[in-house]
């Protein structure tokens, strides 16, 4: 166990076949079991120092997942991006408890520097202006009730490679079409780049309203290009 304060905050964490992970990790304004509230600007410090936190298995030093790999502030709070290491075992694990639903919170490690709390005279809770993150976790029991993973994605079957495209921004029966008549062809794609191309693709094809961009991309995997 890390001898840091915790705080486990809203989230939406988003998990890839590939092990890519991202969510929002700590929410500003919210009050947490312990009464504490992030100010928005509290991790700027820390993601300016270029250190990354560490992705820890439920705050245990001795059991690191894997990797933080993007952070950043957002007027809602902070999202993070990161790698789960598939190639360890703590790593497979945490990606397969997080893709089953089986936990779904993450909690942050910190410490807070001098002058970086204070305390607000009206409602006698803590205002955390300044955080040192140490490390974000994944977890089964975050300090705030909230602090749930809201969806998992991965592209497994037809209905996620649907799924993908409308939320990418293509039509409906669009995306309906191309999921019923593409998904056998593109079994043996790469996860990752193909999520990524077919998102980008599909935004293109919406904006255009043509589908040509997605029709090409598909071409491509299935020739095996």
């Amino acid at each position: 166990m890390s001898d840091f304060p915790h705080l486990g905050l809203p989230l939406e964490l988003r998990a890839q076949a590939s092990g890519q992970i991202e969510g929002m990790a700590s929410p500003f304004g919210s009050v947490d079991a312990y009464g504490d509230t992030v100010m928005p600007g509290a991790f700027s410090k820390s993601i300016s120092s270029g250190d990354r936190p560490l992705m820890l298995w439920a705050h245990a030093m001795d059991r690191v997942i894997g990797r933080w790999e993007h952070l950043e502030e957002r007027t809602d709070g902070l999202h993070v991006r990161g790698q789960l290491n598939l190639r360890t075992e703590a790593g497979r694990d945490a990606f397969e408890h997080v893709r089953a639903g089986d936990l779904n919170g993450l909690s942050i490690g910190f410490r807070i520097p001098k002058g970086g709390a204070s305390v607000d005279r009206k409602t006698g809770r803590r205002e955390l202006r300044e955080i040192d993150l140490a490390e974000i976790s994944i977890v089964a029991m975050p300090a705030a009730k909230e602090a749930r993973v809201r969806h998992v994605k991965h592209l497994d079957t037809m209905e996620e490679l649907r799924t993908l495209l409308r939320d990418a921004g293509l039509p409906h029966r669009a995306a309906e079409k191309i999921a019923t008549h593409g998904w056998a062809a593109l079994r043996g794609m790469d996860p990752e780049q193909f999520e990524r191309e077919a998102r980008n693709a599909a935004r293109k094809a919406a904006a255009a309203r043509d589908l040509q961009s997605v029709a090409e991309l598909l071409g491509r995997y299935t020739k095996g290009s």
